[in-house]
């Protein structure tokens, strides 16, 4: 454990090599004792972290762990890892790590182009790392894993209190969103909601707080939705309304940015005139004619259509050239010409 620390901390501070002289990564790499003392307290269930660093931005507000806590929690998640095939769902991807992406796009696409799913359910939880409750995480965790250092260093860790601008916090909701067992806890937490569909005729995914179900019949849908969100108010979680789609997968949708566009085809194409086998294109007077009366905005031209329509009406009554049929031309080519300039 002391070399995968010593490696976590050497990349760390060559990230940071170049900040203030007194930042507390350079004085850290001075003095090594902090190293082996935490993973000292990690192997006898005595690890408790230092205060959340709360930062107030203008769009966002980011807790912020200390740099010997990112690290000893990292050791903490690679201790738990092996622990995930009999604990987590195998449907939950952001437990894959760099990979878990890939992996969901490869398994929606097989579901599409085999089972062709009609309807899906795209949700997304509002707020989800914030509304955590801590006293059902930790229920969850002693449910599953038995070692009473384990739960103890986790209980600290999730009942960690926040060093703010307005002073020290306790809250009893939320935990550390870039934290290293962030996606763990995470992970835990919506548990129950992976296991919901398991027998479910459906294809489920999630990743995070970003869910997508895949169904064949309005049935399973409704079916679906409620289930949904009877396991969400169980765990006293919302959905966000503006993230949230339910719909036909022939409209398309979107997941973890990766856009599936509809399957429906449309037939946009305009047909054109052939003469003799060869496609000519519309000429400008002919898409006057056809759509005049939408494209021109300008009194001005509506005016010059008008006279244009009344000479061609009166010319057409007379044989060989009369002065109507050379006002015609003329008020059309105007016409022609103030179109083609706007």
């Amino acid at each position: 454990m002391f070399i995968v620390g010593r490696k976590l901390f050497d990349k760390i501070h060559k990230r940071k090599m170049h900040s203030h002289h007194n930042h507390e990564i350079h004085f850290m790499a001075r003095e090594m004792d902090w190293l082996p003392k935490g993973i000292e307290s990690l192997a006898d269930g005595s690890y408790e972290p230092r205060c959340l660093k709360r930062y107030y931005f203008s769009d966002e507000m980011v807790d912020q762990l200390h740099i010997s806590d990112r690290i000893f929690q990292h050791i903490l998640l690679r201790i738990l890892k092996p622990t995930f095939k009999y604990v987590m769902n195998q449907n939950c991807y952001h437990l894959d790590g760099p990979t878990g992406v890939k992996n969901a796009t490869q398994k929606i696409r097989e579901v599409l182009q085999k089972e062709q799913p009609k309807y899906f359910i795209r949700a997304d939880i509002k707020s989800f790392y914030k509304s955590i409750p801590h006293h059902k995480l930790i229920q969850d965790i002693k449910k599953y894993y038995d070692d009473q250092k384990l739960i103890g260093m986790l209980e600290n860790i999730i009942k960690n209190p926040i060093d703010s601008p307005y002073g020290y916090k306790n809250p009893d909701h939320g935990i550390a969103l870039r934290g290293p067992l962030s996606q763990f806890l995470s992970g835990i937490y919506l548990k129950p909601l992976d296991d919901a569909f398991n027998q479910a005729d459906v294809t489920y995914l999630r990743y995070q707080d970003d869910i997508l179900i895949l169904c064949k019949t309005n049935r399973q849908l409704n079916r679906c939705k409620r289930r949904m969100m009877n396991v969400l108010q169980e765990r006293q979680l919302r959905l966000s309304k503006r993230k949230t789609r339910i719909g036909k997968i022939e409209s398309g949708f979107h997941f973890l940015g990766i856009a599936y566009p509809p399957t429906r085809t449309v037939d946009n194409t305009s047909t054109t005139p052939v003469n003799n086998g060869v496609i000519t294109e519309p000429t400008q007077a002919q898409n006057l004619n056809k759509w005049g009366v939408l494209l021109i905005k300008h009194r001005r031209l509506r005016i010059l259509f008008r006279i244009r329509e009344h000479c061609a009406k009166h010319a057409n009554k007379s044989n060989g050239w009369s002065p109507m049929v050379s006002l015609a031309r003329r008020s059309n080519a105007i016409l022609l010409d103030g179109y083609a300039g706007g």
